[in-house]
C-alpha cells in the first residue's frame, strides 16, 4: 500500500495549478496523415514542451505546471513554435479528433520500449487502429497531498458525461472508438486510498498509475487528470476546459470539506 501511494507525486506549492496534454495528429500538405512525428521532434530540437505519443503520426505539446492565468501564455508560445515546425518541414496539423481508418499505424520508436510493448497486445486484439486513430486534450489540476486529492477526485467523476459532451467535436465518434480499446472508462468512486489501491491491483495498474485509462483518474503527476476533451476549436476554447476543471476542483473540495 505504500509503495502504491508513493506512485503520485502531490506537491503543496503546485496546488490547483494547471497542466496541458494536447494531442495532434500530423498530416501532409495534401491533407494525408503521415507517420512524421520523430522528424518533427527533432527540427523542435528536443523542447520538453513536445513530445511523442504510441502513434508515429501524433505530436503532444505540454503546457505548466503552472498558475491557470498563465495557460493562455504556454498555449500560445506552443502553437507558434509548432507553426514555425510546420512550414520548416511542409506539413499541417490534422484539424479533426478523430483520423481516418486507412491511416498508417506506425509506432514510434519510443526510447523507453513501453510503446513497443503496448502496440503488439493491441493488434492482436484488433485495437491498434483505435488507439492510434483519436486525438485529445487532457487537463491536470494540482493536488497538494493524498487526502485532498481522493476528496477532489470523488467530488467531480460525477461530471464526467458532462464534460464528455463539453469536450466533443466528433459527434460522439472519438468516444464510440476510444471504447474499443477501454469499454468501461467510467471513474468510480473510492471511500478510501485502500479501496483505491484494490480497484489498481484488480485493474493491472498499481504498479504503474500510467494504466488507469479512466476519462478521469488521479494521476502519478500528482494531480486529478481530465482525460475526455477532444481537438479545440480554438486556444480560448482549450483554457476554457483548464478553467472549468479548475472551477469544478475547486467548488468540490469546498463543497466536501
Amino acid at each position: 500500500m505504500h509503495n502504491f501511494m508513493q506512485h503520485f507525486n502531490f506537491n503543496p506549492d503546485r496546488a490547483f495549478w494547471i497542466g496541458v496534454e494536447r494531442e495532434r495528429l500530423i498530416a501532409d500538405r495534401n491533407g494525408a496523415i503521415v507517420p512524421w512525428a520523430e522528424r518533427i521532434l527533432k527540427h523542435l530540437g528536443g523542447s520538453d514542451r513536445f513530445t511523442y505519443e504510441m502513434s508515429a503520426c501524433q505530436v503532444e505539446d505540454h503546457v505548466g505546471p503552472c498558475p491557470l492565468d498563465q495557460v493562455m501564455e504556454g498555449l500560445t508560445a506552443n502553437n507558434r513554435s509548432l507553426s514555425l515546425a510546420e512550414t520548416a518541414l511542409q506539413f499541417r496539423q490534422f484539424p479533426d479528433e478523430v483520423g481516418p481508418e486507412k491511416m498508417p499505424l506506425d509506432v514510434y520508436p519510443d526510447p523507453t520500449g513501453r510503446y513497443q510493448q503496448i502496440a503488439p497486445v493491441l493488434k492482436s486484439e484488433g485495437k491498434l487502429l483505435a488507439a492510434c486513430q483519436v486525438a485529445g486534450t487532457h487537463i491536470h489540476v494540482g493536488m497538494p497531498n493524498h487526502e485532498t486529492a481522493l476528496r477532489v477526485y470523488n467530488g467531480v467523476i460525477d461530471q464526467v458525461d458532462r464534460l464528455c459532451d463539453l469536450g466533443d467535436h466528433s459527434a460522439g465518434e472519438r468516444m464510440r472508438i476510444y471504447r474499443i480499446v477501454r469499454p468501461d472508462f467510467t471513474p468510480p468512486p473510492f471511500p478510501s486510498w485502500e479501496v483505491f489501491h484494490e480497484y489498481a491491483l484488480e485493474q493491472g495498474f498499481a504498479e504503474n498509475p500510467r494504466d488507469c485509462w479512466n476519462m478521469i483518474r488521479m494521476s502519478r503527476h500528482g494531480t486529478i487528470e481530465f482525460r475526455m476533451f477532444g481537438v479545440a476549436r480554438s486556444l480560448k476554447e482549450v483554457f476554457s476546459w483548464a478553467e472549468e476543471c479548475h472551477d469544478l476542483c475547486r467548488a468540490s473540495l469546498t463543497a466536501t470539506v
